[in-house]
């Protein structure tokens, strides 16, 4: 009894840790974030960002391996006491920003905090949003994980595809909701991030005003930039396999499931996909690129906007034109008006020119009249 009541108290202190309650992850991120910047500058020979060393820092809460140390970086010896001896001057919580891993945020969804900052961690340590590092952390690992929920599924490409989709993409396993939102804002917060706002005010903001639809468009534009404005769905399959199925670091992650035979050097020089695997990692690639192509492609409003402004765009251009027309029929008109009144001139002068040769005429007649009498 002693021993069962041991383990009730060490699991719900656990529980009392680990609060998923929102706003007090708001606090413990802006009080992390303080921390870290009074660090850096009592540390003035630390060369690492602030965002690397938050990131990285929240990051060590789940990912530890040896693969996550590769790509995501590390933190200074010191950081981890640091932040502990300054939570526990202030009466804080700042190292609870590790454990925080299913939060409800105000707009209703379930994010994994923990993973949305390493996937940050591994896309600033990889310095872009497309490299291998990038995409290992993020959308790419999950997919191999969904491809390891359905490894031992045989059939045909829709078949497995359905399985993934029906019982394990966004559902549970290795690539559920809340990993999927995670990479998603993960991210879009990192473009966010500057010198002059922080994680905290950054969350609050992106969670209570930005469209799913949006995000996942956003999340495109970054990771896929070969996909922008592309509104074929096989092409969306072709390359987002293309990019999935050549990265390194995921081989080395299908090597160690039994995906691919160990090369020369183990898992770290993989060989091929096995043949009894190949439809099932193209349907695990192929059911993750198909929610990226329908949400981007699928967004009305814009939709809608882009007709209105192209139809008040060519209402003025039609207003222009026409204007443009008036103002040519005016231009003619002027025209006509100016050659009668040239044509009046010349008469009138024709005229004045006739008279002053007749008064010459008669003048001279006149002066010869005189001379002969």
């Amino acid at each position: 009894m002693k021993i069962i009541l041991a383990l009730f108290l060490l699991f719900t202190n656990s529980l009392q840790i680990n609060t998923d309650n929102y706003e007090k992850m708001i606090i413990d991120l802006e009080n992390l974030e303080n921390y870290i910047k009074q660090y850096i500058t009592e540390k003035s020979y630390t060369s690492s960002s602030l965002t690397h060393l938050i990131t990285c820092y929240i990051r060590l809460g789940a990912y530890t391996t040896t693969e996550w140390t590769a790509v995501g970086g590390e933190i200074p010896d010191d950081l981890a006491s640091y932040i502990t001896t300054k939570d526990e001057e202030n009466g804080t919580s700042a190292q609870a920003t590790q454990t925080y891993r299913d939060t409800l945020m105000p707009n209703g969804e379930s994010i994994d905090f923990v993973h949305m900052f390493a996937v940050m961690n591994g896309i600033e340590r990889g310095e872009s949003y497309t490299s291998d590092a990038a995409h290992l952390v993020g959308w790419g690992g999950d997919t191999e994980q969904l491809l390891e929920d359905i490894m031992k599924e045989t059939g045909d490409l829709e078949y497995l595809m359905n399985v993934a989709k029906e019982n394990y993409f966004r559902v549970k396993g290795g690539f559920d909701e809340a990993d999927l939102v995670s990479d998603l804002d993960g991210a879009i917060l990192l473009y966010n991030k500057n010198d002059n706002n922080n994680f905290a005010d950054l969350i609050k903001r992106y969670y209570n005003s930005n469209e799913y639809k949006d995000r996942v468009k956003k999340f495109v534009e970054l990771t896929f930039p070969g996909l922008v404005n592309i509104a074929d769905k096989q092409t969306f399959r072709d390359e987002i396999f293309k990019i999935y199925s050549s990265n390194m670091f995921i081989k080395i992650l299908e090597c160690k499931a039994g995906l691919r035979d160990e090369g020369l050097f183990k898992c770290y020089s993989p060989t091929d996909i096995k043949d009894q695997y190949v439809e099932n990692q193209k349907a695990a690639a192929y059911v993750v690129s198909d929610y990226f192509f329908e949400n981007y492609n699928t967004s009305p409003e814009p939709v809608e906007e882009e007709e209105e402004d192209n139809e008040e765009e060519k209402e003025k251009q039609e207003k222009q034109e026409k204007q443009e027309e008036k103002e040519d029929e005016n231009e003619k008109e002027d025209e006509k008006e100016n050659e009668k009144e040239n044509e009046k001139e010349d008469e009138k002068e024709e005229s004045d020119i006739e008279n002053k040769g007749e008064i010459q005429r008669l003048k001279f007649i006149s002066l010869i009249y005189l001379l002969l009498c």
